[in-house]
Protein backbone atom coordinates (compact mmCIF):
# COMPACT_ATOMS: atom_id res chain seq x y z
CA UNK A 1 0.00 0.00 0.00
CA UNK A 2 1.04 3.09 -1.13
CA UNK A 3 1.63 6.25 1.67
CA UNK A 4 0.72 9.69 0.30
CA UNK A 5 4.41 12.02 1.76
CA UNK A 6 2.65 15.17 1.18
CA UNK A 7 5.92 15.95 -0.70
CA UNK A 8 8.01 14.82 -4.22
CA UNK A 9 11.26 13.82 -4.25
CA UNK A 10 13.31 15.91 -6.12
CA UNK A 11 15.85 13.26 -6.84
CA UNK A 12 12.94 10.56 -7.45
CA UNK A 13 10.97 13.15 -9.75
CA UNK A 14 14.19 13.43 -12.09
CA UNK A 15 16.71 10.29 -11.73
CA UNK A 16 16.46 6.74 -11.21
CA UNK A 17 18.32 5.31 -8.57
CA UNK A 18 21.82 4.48 -9.90
CA UNK A 19 22.08 7.74 -11.50
CA UNK A 20 21.33 9.31 -8.20
CA UNK A 21 24.40 7.96 -6.86
CA UNK A 22 26.25 8.35 -9.66
CA UNK A 23 25.48 12.06 -9.21
CA UNK A 24 26.04 11.85 -5.81
CA UNK A 25 29.60 11.05 -5.49
CA UNK A 26 30.47 12.94 -8.49
CA UNK A 27 29.22 16.22 -6.84
CA UNK A 28 30.70 14.98 -4.10
CA UNK A 29 34.26 13.98 -5.24
CA UNK A 30 34.29 17.20 -7.51
CA UNK A 31 33.96 19.46 -4.55
CA UNK A 32 36.30 17.67 -2.33
CA UNK A 33 38.99 18.26 -5.62
CA UNK A 34 37.91 21.36 -5.81
CA UNK A 35 38.98 21.52 -2.29
CA UNK A 36 41.52 19.85 -3.04
CA UNK A 37 43.33 22.82 -4.62
CA UNK A 38 42.54 25.35 -2.62
CA UNK A 39 42.55 24.57 1.26
CA UNK A 40 45.44 25.84 2.83
CA UNK A 41 48.57 23.27 3.27
CA UNK A 42 47.65 22.60 6.85
CA UNK A 43 44.78 22.93 9.61
CA UNK A 44 45.59 23.74 13.14
CA UNK A 45 43.07 26.02 15.02
CA UNK A 46 42.27 28.27 11.57
CA UNK A 47 40.57 25.55 9.74
CA UNK A 48 37.45 27.47 8.47
CA UNK A 49 39.01 28.37 4.96
CA UNK A 50 38.99 24.67 4.47
CA UNK A 51 35.59 23.76 5.13
CA UNK A 52 33.19 24.27 1.77
CA UNK A 53 29.28 24.39 2.88
CA UNK A 54 28.13 23.51 -0.69
CA UNK A 55 29.56 20.38 0.36
CA UNK A 56 27.54 20.52 3.51
CA UNK A 57 24.50 21.66 1.72
CA UNK A 58 25.39 18.81 -0.86
CA UNK A 59 25.02 16.00 1.65
CA UNK A 60 21.87 17.51 3.56
CA UNK A 61 19.98 17.63 0.96
CA UNK A 62 20.47 14.03 -0.35
CA UNK A 63 20.29 12.69 2.86
CA UNK A 64 17.02 13.95 3.67
CA UNK A 65 15.41 13.59 1.08
CA UNK A 66 11.95 11.72 0.76
CA UNK A 67 13.89 8.93 -1.31
CA UNK A 68 15.55 7.99 1.63
CA UNK A 69 12.33 7.98 3.72
CA UNK A 70 13.35 9.25 6.89
CA UNK A 71 16.09 6.59 7.19
CA UNK A 72 14.90 4.24 9.83
CA UNK A 73 17.38 1.45 11.42
CA UNK A 74 16.77 -1.69 9.51
CA UNK A 75 15.10 0.12 6.38
CA UNK A 76 15.88 0.21 2.58
CA UNK A 77 16.12 4.04 3.23
CA UNK A 78 19.06 3.86 6.11
CA UNK A 79 20.74 1.06 3.72
CA UNK A 80 21.17 3.51 0.85
CA UNK A 81 22.29 6.35 3.32
CA UNK A 82 24.81 3.67 4.65
CA UNK A 83 26.34 2.99 1.16
CA UNK A 84 26.24 6.51 0.31
CA UNK A 85 28.64 7.39 3.34
CA UNK A 86 30.70 4.81 2.50
CA UNK A 87 31.07 6.23 -0.66
CA UNK A 88 32.41 9.25 0.50
CA UNK A 89 34.43 7.26 3.44
CA UNK A 90 35.94 5.79 -0.02
CA UNK A 91 36.34 8.71 -2.11
CA UNK A 92 38.50 10.52 1.43
CA UNK A 93 40.60 7.82 1.92
CA UNK A 94 39.44 6.99 5.15
CA UNK A 95 40.33 3.19 5.33
CA UNK A 96 37.25 0.30 5.85
CA UNK A 97 37.06 -0.32 9.99
CA UNK A 98 33.85 -2.44 9.00
CA UNK A 99 33.17 -6.01 9.03
CA UNK A 100 35.16 -8.09 6.15
CA UNK A 101 37.39 -5.40 5.08
CA UNK A 102 33.90 -3.09 4.47
CA UNK A 103 33.11 0.06 5.77
CA UNK A 104 29.99 -1.74 7.29
CA UNK A 105 29.53 -2.82 10.40
CA UNK A 106 26.27 -4.51 10.53
CA UNK A 107 24.42 -4.00 13.81
CA UNK A 108 21.98 -7.45 14.72
CA UNK A 109 18.54 -6.13 15.97
CA UNK A 110 15.41 -7.53 17.46
CA UNK A 111 12.61 -5.34 16.56
CA UNK A 112 9.57 -5.37 18.58
CA UNK A 113 6.21 -3.42 17.67
CA UNK A 114 3.46 -3.06 20.44
CA UNK A 115 0.18 -4.53 18.99
CA UNK A 116 -2.36 -1.51 21.14
CA UNK A 117 -5.35 -3.85 20.55
CA UNK A 118 -3.87 -6.82 22.17
CA UNK A 119 -2.61 -5.13 24.70
CA UNK A 120 -4.98 -4.80 28.36
CA UNK A 121 -4.60 -3.39 31.93
CA UNK A 122 -6.74 -4.40 34.83
CA UNK A 123 -6.62 -3.52 38.51
CA UNK A 124 -8.34 -5.04 41.31
CA UNK A 125 -8.89 -3.67 44.87
CA UNK A 126 -11.57 -4.92 47.78
CA UNK A 127 -13.61 -6.67 45.13
CA UNK A 128 -13.86 -3.86 42.26
CA UNK A 129 -12.27 -3.84 39.14
CA UNK A 130 -11.58 -1.19 36.90
CA UNK A 131 -10.65 -1.66 33.42
CA UNK A 132 -8.26 0.42 31.44
CA UNK A 133 -8.48 1.88 27.75
CA UNK A 134 -5.22 1.79 26.10
CA UNK A 135 -4.00 4.93 24.38
CA UNK A 136 -6.57 7.25 26.73
CA UNK A 137 -5.02 5.07 30.08
CA UNK A 138 -1.92 3.45 29.15
CA UNK A 139 0.92 3.13 26.18
CA UNK A 140 2.41 -0.78 26.49
CA UNK A 141 6.19 -1.02 26.32
CA UNK A 142 7.51 -3.75 24.01
CA UNK A 143 7.92 -7.38 25.69
CA UNK A 144 11.56 -8.65 23.79
CA UNK A 145 11.30 -12.50 25.09
CA UNK A 146 7.55 -13.30 23.85
CA UNK A 147 4.71 -12.04 21.32
CA UNK A 148 2.12 -12.36 24.32
CA UNK A 149 2.15 -12.24 27.96
CA UNK A 150 0.45 -11.29 30.88
CA UNK A 151 1.62 -10.49 34.29
CA UNK A 152 -0.64 -10.25 37.58
CA UNK A 153 1.26 -8.95 40.63
CA UNK A 154 0.54 -6.60 43.47
CA UNK A 155 1.90 -2.80 43.09
CA UNK A 156 4.46 -1.22 45.49
CA UNK A 157 5.00 2.86 44.84
CA UNK A 158 8.99 3.43 44.74
CA UNK A 159 8.77 7.80 43.74
CA UNK A 160 11.36 7.87 41.51
CA UNK A 161 13.19 4.90 42.19
CA UNK A 162 16.42 6.09 43.08
CA UNK A 163 18.87 4.96 45.11
CA UNK A 164 21.58 7.22 45.55
CA UNK A 165 23.52 6.95 48.92
CA UNK A 166 26.08 9.81 48.00
CA UNK A 167 22.79 12.33 47.67
CA UNK A 168 21.61 10.93 51.13
CA UNK A 169 18.01 9.76 48.66
CA UNK A 170 16.77 5.96 48.87
CA UNK A 171 12.81 5.61 47.53
CA UNK A 172 13.52 1.58 48.46
CA UNK A 173 14.24 2.45 52.02
CA UNK A 174 11.41 1.41 53.59
CA UNK A 175 9.12 -0.14 50.70
CA UNK A 176 9.52 -4.19 49.48
CA UNK A 177 9.26 -4.36 45.79
CA UNK A 178 10.15 -8.18 45.12
CA UNK A 179 7.53 -10.15 43.20
CA UNK A 180 5.77 -6.81 42.67
CA UNK A 181 4.91 -4.45 39.86
CA UNK A 182 6.79 -1.08 40.75
CA UNK A 183 5.28 2.14 40.35
CA UNK A 184 7.85 4.64 39.38
CA UNK A 185 8.29 8.30 38.58
CA UNK A 186 9.45 9.82 35.54
CA UNK A 187 12.77 12.01 35.39
CA UNK A 188 14.74 12.33 39.14
CA UNK A 189 14.33 15.31 41.85
CA UNK A 190 14.54 19.12 40.54
CA UNK A 191 16.86 19.27 43.60
CA UNK A 192 19.88 16.97 42.24
CA UNK A 193 22.41 18.68 40.71
CA UNK A 194 21.93 18.24 36.97
CA UNK A 195 24.76 15.42 36.53
CA UNK A 196 23.13 13.06 38.71
CA UNK A 197 19.80 14.18 37.98
CA UNK A 198 20.51 12.97 34.53
CA UNK A 199 22.34 9.81 35.35
CA UNK A 200 19.54 9.03 37.63
CA UNK A 201 16.99 9.97 35.15
CA UNK A 202 17.80 7.60 32.91
CA UNK A 203 15.67 4.12 32.18
CA UNK A 204 18.70 1.45 32.51
CA UNK A 205 19.79 2.81 35.58
CA UNK A 206 16.41 2.95 37.27
CA UNK A 207 15.58 -0.67 35.46
CA UNK A 208 18.40 -2.42 36.87
CA UNK A 209 17.96 -0.70 40.52
CA UNK A 210 14.14 -2.66 40.32
CA UNK A 211 15.94 -5.86 39.16
CA UNK A 212 18.08 -5.77 41.87
CA UNK A 213 15.44 -5.65 44.23
CA UNK A 214 13.35 -8.16 42.75
CA UNK A 215 10.54 -6.18 40.99
CA UNK A 216 9.25 -8.17 38.06
CA UNK A 217 7.51 -4.83 36.35
CA UNK A 218 7.40 -1.17 36.35
CA UNK A 219 4.56 1.23 35.70
CA UNK A 220 5.59 4.52 34.85
CA UNK A 221 3.81 7.87 35.95
CA UNK A 222 4.93 11.34 34.71
CA UNK A 223 5.06 14.07 36.99
CA UNK A 224 3.18 17.43 36.34
CA UNK A 225 6.44 18.69 35.19
CA UNK A 226 6.97 15.58 32.85
CA UNK A 227 3.88 15.53 31.42
CA UNK A 228 4.32 19.77 30.84
CA UNK A 229 7.53 18.37 28.69
CA UNK A 230 5.83 16.05 26.78
CA UNK A 231 2.34 16.14 26.44
CA UNK A 232 0.01 12.65 26.74
CA UNK A 233 -1.39 13.19 23.11
CA UNK A 234 2.12 13.49 22.35
CA UNK A 235 3.52 10.36 23.60
CA UNK A 236 0.28 8.39 21.95
CA UNK A 237 1.13 9.58 18.50
CA UNK A 238 4.55 8.66 18.67
CA UNK A 239 3.47 5.44 19.93
CA UNK A 240 3.59 3.33 16.45
CA UNK A 241 7.52 3.42 16.67
CA UNK A 242 8.77 0.02 16.58
CA UNK A 243 11.20 -0.36 19.90
CA UNK A 244 14.65 -2.12 19.18
CA UNK A 245 17.68 -3.65 21.00
CA UNK A 246 20.87 -5.38 19.71
CA UNK A 247 21.53 -9.01 20.12
CA UNK A 248 24.58 -10.12 21.58
CA UNK A 249 26.08 -13.30 20.64
CA UNK A 250 23.96 -15.57 22.32
CA UNK A 251 21.18 -13.89 19.95
CA UNK A 252 19.71 -12.57 23.18
CA UNK A 253 18.51 -8.83 23.59
CA UNK A 254 21.10 -6.51 25.57
CA UNK A 255 20.03 -4.34 28.07
CA UNK A 256 16.74 -5.75 27.86
CA UNK A 257 15.86 -5.62 31.69
CA UNK A 258 13.90 -9.01 30.72
CA UNK A 259 13.37 -9.70 34.36
CA UNK A 260 10.70 -6.63 34.09
CA UNK A 261 8.09 -8.87 32.83
CA UNK A 262 5.92 -5.81 31.78
CA UNK A 263 6.79 -2.40 31.69
CA UNK A 264 3.94 0.31 30.95
CA UNK A 265 3.19 4.10 31.14
CA UNK A 266 0.29 5.52 32.61
CA UNK A 267 -1.40 8.85 32.22
CA UNK A 268 -1.50 10.75 35.58
CA UNK A 269 -4.77 10.55 36.04
CA UNK A 270 -5.77 7.39 35.61
CA UNK A 271 -2.60 6.25 37.90
CA UNK A 272 -4.80 8.04 40.79
CA UNK A 273 -6.67 5.04 40.92
CA UNK A 274 -3.66 3.12 42.51
CA UNK A 275 -3.46 5.60 45.41
CA UNK A 276 -6.96 5.46 46.50
CA UNK A 277 -6.80 4.53 50.27
CA UNK A 278 -3.25 4.53 50.12
CA UNK A 279 -1.03 5.82 52.55
CA UNK A 280 -1.08 9.18 50.15
CA UNK A 281 -2.51 10.35 47.44
CA UNK A 282 -1.45 10.81 43.93
CA UNK A 283 -1.48 14.38 44.35
CA UNK A 284 0.21 14.23 47.37
CA UNK A 285 2.63 11.94 46.13
CA UNK A 286 3.80 14.94 43.17
CA UNK A 287 3.74 17.67 45.80
CA UNK A 288 6.47 15.55 47.57
CA UNK A 289 8.91 15.08 44.53
CA UNK A 290 8.56 18.12 43.85
CA UNK A 291 9.99 18.65 47.32
CA UNK A 292 12.71 16.51 46.05
CA UNK A 293 11.76 13.79 49.59
CA UNK A 294 12.13 10.14 49.14
CA UNK A 295 9.40 8.24 49.35
CA UNK A 296 8.02 4.36 49.20
CA UNK A 297 5.17 2.42 50.42
CA UNK A 298 2.77 -0.52 49.38
CA UNK A 299 -0.31 -0.20 47.30
CA UNK A 300 -3.82 -1.87 48.04
CA UNK A 301 -4.58 -4.05 45.09
CA UNK A 302 -3.25 -6.08 42.24
CA UNK A 303 -2.50 -5.16 39.06
CA UNK A 304 -2.83 -7.68 35.21
CA UNK A 305 -0.95 -6.32 32.54
CA UNK A 306 -1.21 -8.04 29.35
CA UNK A 307 1.04 -7.24 26.08
CA UNK A 308 0.94 -8.48 22.57
CA UNK A 309 4.28 -7.41 20.46
CA UNK A 310 4.94 -8.26 16.97
CA UNK A 311 8.67 -9.30 16.89
CA UNK A 312 11.17 -9.65 13.90
CA UNK A 313 15.24 -9.66 13.80
CA UNK A 314 16.75 -7.56 10.93
CA UNK A 315 19.88 -5.66 11.06
CA UNK A 316 21.36 -2.59 10.40
CA UNK A 317 24.83 -1.05 9.42
CA UNK A 318 27.38 1.30 11.22
CA UNK A 319 29.51 2.77 8.17
CA UNK A 320 33.44 2.79 10.19
CA UNK A 321 36.31 4.17 8.05
CA UNK A 322 39.54 5.07 10.14
CA UNK A 323 42.43 7.88 9.45
CA UNK A 324 45.29 6.18 10.55
CA UNK A 325 47.53 8.35 12.84
CA UNK A 326 51.39 8.95 12.18
CA UNK A 327 52.98 8.20 15.32
CA UNK A 328 53.70 4.22 15.64
CA UNK A 329 53.05 4.16 19.04
CA UNK A 330 49.99 6.63 19.53
CA UNK A 331 48.41 5.35 16.22
CA UNK A 332 47.36 1.90 18.51
CA UNK A 333 44.79 4.72 20.73
CA UNK A 334 41.45 5.83 18.77
CA UNK A 335 39.55 8.97 18.95
CA UNK A 336 35.75 7.75 17.83
CA UNK A 337 33.68 10.41 15.84
CA UNK A 338 30.44 9.34 16.11
CA UNK A 339 26.97 10.83 14.42
CA UNK A 340 23.95 8.91 14.02
CA UNK A 341 22.85 8.19 10.52
CA UNK A 342 19.64 7.15 11.40
CA UNK A 343 15.91 9.04 11.92
CA UNK A 344 12.74 7.79 12.58
CA UNK A 345 11.65 6.47 8.82
CA UNK A 346 8.12 6.15 7.72
CA UNK A 347 4.98 6.36 10.48
CA UNK A 348 1.72 8.06 11.50
CA UNK A 349 1.09 10.84 8.63
CA UNK A 350 0.53 14.18 10.18
CA UNK A 351 -1.04 16.50 7.94
CA UNK A 352 -0.35 14.57 4.76
CA UNK A 353 3.34 13.82 5.29
CA UNK A 354 4.30 10.52 6.15
CA UNK A 355 8.08 11.26 5.83
CA UNK A 356 10.12 11.56 9.37
CA UNK A 357 12.92 12.96 7.13
CA UNK A 358 15.18 14.14 9.42
CA UNK A 359 17.26 16.89 8.26
CA UNK A 360 18.23 18.44 11.52
CA UNK A 361 18.23 15.41 13.31
CA UNK A 362 20.83 14.17 12.07
CA UNK A 363 21.74 14.40 8.11
CA UNK A 364 22.95 18.05 9.44
CA UNK A 365 24.99 16.23 12.19
CA UNK A 366 26.42 13.38 9.07
CA UNK A 367 27.10 16.09 6.90
CA UNK A 368 29.60 17.74 9.49
CA UNK A 369 31.01 14.87 10.51
CA UNK A 370 32.33 13.70 6.57
CA UNK A 371 33.15 17.76 6.13
CA UNK A 372 35.40 17.17 9.53
CA UNK A 373 36.49 13.84 7.97
CA UNK A 374 37.83 15.37 4.86
CA UNK A 375 39.70 18.63 6.87
CA UNK A 376 41.86 16.02 8.14
CA UNK A 377 42.60 14.29 5.58
CA UNK A 378 43.69 17.51 3.82
CA UNK A 379 45.87 18.28 6.94
CA UNK A 380 49.86 18.76 5.72
CA UNK A 381 50.54 16.95 8.68
CA UNK A 382 48.37 13.61 9.74
CA UNK A 383 47.38 13.81 13.39
CA UNK A 384 49.22 11.22 15.79
CA UNK A 385 46.54 8.87 16.87
CA UNK A 386 44.07 7.64 14.75
CA UNK A 387 40.28 8.98 14.24
CA UNK A 388 37.50 6.43 13.55
CA UNK A 389 34.95 8.10 12.07
CA UNK A 390 31.34 6.26 12.79
CA UNK A 391 27.95 6.89 10.93
CA UNK A 392 25.89 4.72 13.74
CA UNK A 393 22.37 3.15 13.44
CA UNK A 394 19.85 2.81 15.87
CA UNK A 395 20.56 6.19 17.77
CA UNK A 396 16.70 7.03 17.67
CA UNK A 397 16.18 3.04 19.57
CA UNK A 398 17.62 3.83 22.58
CA UNK A 399 21.75 4.75 21.08
CA UNK A 400 22.32 1.22 19.97
CA UNK A 401 24.44 1.31 16.81
CA UNK A 402 27.09 3.31 19.37
CA UNK A 403 26.52 0.84 22.02
CA UNK A 404 27.34 -2.25 19.68
CA UNK A 405 30.36 -0.41 18.36
CA UNK A 406 31.54 0.69 21.80
CA UNK A 407 31.07 -3.18 22.86
CA UNK A 408 32.62 -4.67 19.84
CA UNK A 409 35.15 -2.37 18.54
CA UNK A 410 36.62 -3.45 15.07
CA UNK A 411 40.15 -2.35 15.41
CA UNK A 412 42.22 -5.17 16.66
CA UNK A 413 44.98 -3.85 19.10
CA UNK A 414 43.77 -0.45 19.35
CA UNK A 415 42.02 1.47 21.96
CA UNK A 416 39.15 3.92 22.59
CA UNK A 417 40.70 6.98 23.92
CA UNK A 418 37.77 9.80 23.32
CA UNK A 419 34.73 10.18 21.79
CA UNK A 420 33.66 13.05 19.89
CA UNK A 421 29.54 12.87 19.05
CA UNK A 422 27.87 15.30 16.36
CA UNK A 423 24.06 15.25 16.91
CA UNK A 424 21.27 18.04 15.66
CA UNK A 425 23.39 20.65 16.46
CA UNK A 426 20.48 23.09 15.53
CA UNK A 427 22.62 24.70 12.51
CA UNK A 428 19.41 27.32 12.29
CA UNK A 429 21.21 30.34 12.79
CA UNK A 430 24.99 31.56 12.99
CA UNK A 431 25.24 31.84 16.95
CA UNK A 432 28.35 33.59 19.03
CA UNK A 433 28.86 30.80 21.10
CA UNK A 434 28.56 27.03 21.11
CA UNK A 435 27.81 24.72 23.79
CA UNK A 436 29.80 21.62 24.68
CA UNK A 437 28.58 18.65 26.61
CA UNK A 438 30.52 16.92 28.51
CA UNK A 439 33.59 19.49 29.02
CA UNK A 440 33.40 20.10 32.25
CA UNK A 441 33.77 15.66 32.64
CA UNK A 442 37.38 15.69 31.46
CA UNK A 443 40.59 17.18 30.61
CA UNK A 444 38.63 17.44 26.77
CA UNK A 445 36.81 20.69 28.15
CA UNK A 446 39.94 22.61 28.74
CA UNK A 447 41.22 21.57 25.32
CA UNK A 448 37.08 22.54 23.85
CA UNK A 449 37.75 25.70 25.70
CA UNK A 450 40.64 27.20 24.24
CA UNK A 451 39.55 26.01 20.69
CA UNK A 452 36.00 27.42 20.94
CA UNK A 453 37.86 31.13 22.07
CA UNK A 454 40.78 30.42 19.26
CA UNK A 455 37.89 29.92 16.61
CA UNK A 456 35.76 33.12 17.83
CA UNK A 457 33.24 31.80 19.93
CA UNK A 458 31.80 31.75 23.48
CA UNK A 459 31.43 28.61 25.47
CA UNK A 460 28.27 28.73 27.16
CA UNK A 461 26.33 26.83 29.56
CA UNK A 462 23.75 24.60 28.80
CA UNK A 463 20.41 26.69 28.98
CA UNK A 464 17.86 23.75 29.64
CA UNK A 465 19.96 20.83 32.06
CA UNK A 466 16.50 19.48 33.05
CA UNK A 467 16.37 18.03 29.24
CA UNK A 468 20.00 15.84 30.58
CA UNK A 469 20.95 15.88 26.58
CA UNK A 470 24.19 14.21 27.90
CA UNK A 471 22.79 11.05 28.94
CA UNK A 472 20.51 11.42 25.76
CA UNK A 473 22.88 10.97 22.61
CA UNK A 474 25.59 8.61 21.79
CA UNK A 475 28.34 9.65 23.31
CA UNK A 476 26.70 8.47 26.66
CA UNK A 477 27.75 4.64 25.02
CA UNK A 478 31.22 5.52 25.58
CA UNK A 479 30.89 7.56 28.63
CA UNK A 480 29.48 4.35 30.03
CA UNK A 481 32.47 2.43 29.19
CA UNK A 482 34.50 4.97 31.07
CA UNK A 483 36.03 7.00 27.85
CA UNK A 484 35.85 10.89 27.72
CA UNK A 485 33.34 12.32 25.79
CA UNK A 486 32.44 16.16 23.82
CA UNK A 487 29.12 17.30 21.79
CA UNK A 488 28.79 20.63 20.62
CA UNK A 489 25.83 22.45 19.52
CA UNK A 490 25.05 25.80 18.51
CA UNK A 491 24.77 28.25 21.71
CA UNK A 492 21.56 30.94 21.72
CA UNK A 493 23.08 34.15 21.32
CA UNK A 494 22.88 35.12 17.39
CA UNK A 495 25.47 36.70 15.62
CA UNK A 496 22.79 39.47 13.70
CA UNK A 497 20.74 41.57 16.41
CA UNK A 498 17.69 40.31 13.81
CA UNK A 499 17.25 36.45 14.40
CA UNK A 500 16.63 35.28 18.21
CA UNK A 501 18.15 31.95 17.89
CA UNK A 502 16.47 30.80 21.71
CA UNK A 503 12.76 31.58 19.92
CA UNK A 504 13.88 29.48 16.38
CA UNK A 505 15.13 26.69 18.72
CA UNK A 506 12.17 26.80 20.86
CA UNK A 507 9.95 26.66 17.37
CA UNK A 508 12.15 23.37 16.01
CA UNK A 509 11.55 21.71 19.42
CA UNK A 510 7.94 22.51 19.84
CA UNK A 511 6.58 21.45 16.14
CA UNK A 512 9.69 20.22 14.19
CA UNK A 513 11.49 17.75 16.59
CA UNK A 514 10.64 14.07 15.56
CA UNK A 515 8.13 15.32 13.10
CA UNK A 516 7.47 15.17 9.78
CA UNK A 517 8.42 18.52 9.18
CA UNK A 518 12.04 18.23 10.15
CA UNK A 519 12.64 18.41 6.55
CA UNK A 520 14.62 20.12 3.88
CA UNK A 521 11.58 23.15 3.79
CA UNK A 522 13.34 24.30 7.21
CA UNK A 523 15.91 26.56 7.26
CA UNK A 524 19.38 25.40 7.18
CA UNK A 525 22.16 27.73 8.12
CA UNK A 526 25.30 26.35 6.54
CA UNK A 527 27.69 29.09 7.63
CA UNK A 528 26.65 27.73 11.50
CA UNK A 529 27.41 24.34 10.14
CA UNK A 530 30.84 25.19 8.67
CA UNK A 531 31.94 27.05 11.96
CA UNK A 532 31.16 23.78 13.60
CA UNK A 533 33.18 21.95 11.44
CA UNK A 534 36.22 24.06 12.39
CA UNK A 535 35.95 24.16 15.86
CA UNK A 536 35.14 20.67 16.11
CA UNK A 537 38.03 19.84 13.61
CA UNK A 538 40.66 22.20 15.54
CA UNK A 539 39.78 20.45 19.13
CA UNK A 540 40.21 16.56 16.95
CA UNK A 541 43.76 18.06 15.84
CA UNK A 542 44.37 18.73 19.80
CA UNK A 543 43.36 15.81 20.92
CA UNK A 544 45.69 13.99 18.85
CA UNK A 545 48.79 15.23 19.13
CA UNK A 546 48.35 15.95 22.93
CA UNK A 547 51.19 14.26 24.51
CA UNK A 548 49.03 12.25 26.82
CA UNK A 549 45.37 10.52 25.85
CA UNK A 550 42.02 12.67 27.40
CA UNK A 551 40.99 11.31 30.93
CA UNK A 552 37.86 11.78 32.94
CA UNK A 553 38.52 14.55 36.50
CA UNK A 554 39.01 11.68 39.53
CA UNK A 555 36.08 13.11 41.48
CA UNK A 556 33.70 13.76 38.37
CA UNK A 557 30.26 11.72 38.98
CA UNK A 558 30.45 9.87 35.90
CA UNK A 559 33.87 8.68 36.36
CA UNK A 560 32.92 7.48 39.88
CA UNK A 561 29.97 5.72 37.72
CA UNK A 562 32.18 4.52 35.04
CA UNK A 563 35.98 6.04 34.76
CA UNK A 564 38.97 4.53 34.60
CA UNK A 565 41.51 5.96 36.65
CA UNK A 566 43.97 9.00 34.71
Amino acid sequence: MSINTGKTSHLKRIFSLPTVFLIANFCAGAAAQNALNTAPAAISTKVRPAVRTDTLRAHVEFLADDLLEGRGAGTRGHALAAAYVAAQFKQLGLKPAGDANSYLQSVPLLEATVVLPGSAAKFVRDGNTTTFEDRVDFLPGADYSAPTSTLSAPLAFVGFGISAPELGHDDFANVEVRDRVAVVLAGAPAKFPHHQRAFYSWNGEKNSALIKRGAIGIITIDTPQEAARTPWNKRVAMSWQPQMRWLNDEGQPADAHLELKQRFRFKSEAAAKFFENAERTLDQVFETAAAGEAQGFQLPGNITLSATTGLRRTESMNVLGVLEGSDPALKRQVIVVTAHLDHLGRGAAVNGDAIYNGAHDNASGIAVLLEIARALTLAEARPQRSLLFAAVTAEEKGLLGSDYLANHFTLERHTMVANLNIDMPLLLAATQDLIAFGAEHSSLGPIARRVIREQGYRLSADREPQEVRFIRSDQFSFVRLGIPALNLISGSHARSRKVDAVALQKEFREEHYHQPSDDLSLPMNYDAAAGLVAVNTAILLEIANAPTAPFFYREDFFHQKFGKKP
